[in-house]
């Protein structure tokens, strides 16, 4: 998990985000982005929290398969952060790229 402390506007603006185009579950504080680089599809679980805080718990790299799909689990603090970093760069420039 990564947790990132960000600007006032950063945060309210990837959480408009989140909330216009991620996905939640019943009785879940955290919201599932779908993000495609390079072809690969991931889905990245995010957490809002206090104090203009975002949390990145974990993100999957979804592999569809002729036999199904199948999904690898990422940890590694590195990648979650660039999973952040992505999604923040989504959200400036999808709501007007101001600064």
């Amino acid at each position: 998990m990564v947790i990132r402390q960000l600007e006032e506007w950063e945060f309210e603006r990837l959480y408009r985000a989140l909330i216009a185009r991620a996905r939640t579950e019943p009785l879940e504080a955290s919201y599932t982005v779908e993000v495609k680089i390079n072809g690969a599809e991931y889905a990245v679980k995010v957490q809002p929290d206090g104090d203009n805080r975002m949390a990145v718990l974990q993100a999957l790299r979804v592999c569809r398969e002729e036999d199904g799909v199948n999904f690898e689990l990422i940890e590694r603090d590195g990648m979650l952060s660039a999973f952040l970093e992505i999604l923040l760069y989504q959200g400036m420039t999808r709501a007007g790229c101001a600064g």
